[in-house]
């Protein structure tokens, strides 16, 4: 039988349970099985029930809890002015319990430094250059080719190493199996992604000339020409 201010607390927090009301007994015997005290099993229900509030004023559903999830709702807490401060490390007990329960999805595997670098130059596609979520794939899938092709060592990512013949060994392959219009985009897709990593730092530039890429997209371009396609 459960203390008089452990079911109290539990009985608050069922009032109030959001999305994740039907958790708080499982989530009670998990953490009691883990030798969590009692006062903080009573802190950690809490926790439980004011995430399935925010979850349900968030629009948010079970499916989509997660690690930046959880990030949200500490932020949120903690921009409301809650006395009791959480850091997300905390709610990582709730999320493990969630995923061996079933309740959300496992976790995504960790991304690779390629899949990271992508993920940044997809928004700056959209962000800084305002491109239609079709061109921002498109110019995507010929970044992810290139640095697959010219910039990976034995699994290792290493755009800085990347040099102008790299560059257009990598263009004359392309121009050698698509159309001259598809050539022509390639080169602006290509002119796109060297500009993204120029302006990370993750690519130095010949002479510190910013327009390098240009010039090393000449041959390229005189390959597509000269194939007469």
């Amino acid at each position: 039988m459960l203390p008089a201010r452990e079911a109290s607390a539990m009985a608050g927090t069922r009032r109030k349970p959001g999305q994740l009301g039907p958790q708080i007994e499982g989530y009670r015997a998990w953490l009691a099985h883990r030798g969590y005290t009692s006062q903080t099993v009573r802190n950690m229900l809490a926790d439980l029930g004011q995430l399935g509030l925010w979850m349900s004023r968030a629009g948010l559903v079970t499916a989509n809890l997660g690690e930046d999830a959880m990030v949200a709702f500490v932020a949120a807490r903690q921009a409301a002015g809650h006395r009791r401060t959480l850091g997300p490390r905390a709610m990582m007990p709730l999320l493990s319990y969630l995923r061996e329960a079933g309740v959300t999805p496992e976790a995504k595997p960790p991304r690779t430094p390629l899949g990271a670098l992508l993920g940044e130059y997809r928004m700056w596609l959209a962000g800084e250059r305002g491109l239609a979520a079709a061109t921002v794939l498109r110019y995507e899938n010929t970044a992810r080719r290139f640095l697959q092709q010219q910039a990976m060592d034995d699994g290792v990512l290493k755009p800085a190493g990347l040099a102008g013949a790299d560059v257009n060994a990598f263009l004359l392959r392309e121009c050698g199996r698509v159309s001259a219009g598809s050539a022509k985009g390639r080169v602006a897709e290509l002119r796109a992604v060297l500009r993204f990593l120029y302006l990370q730092g993750l690519h130095a530039v010949a002479a510190g000339d910013g327009r390098a890429p240009s010039r090393w997209l000449a041959a390229g371009r005189a390959a597509a020409h000269d194939d007469g396609r």
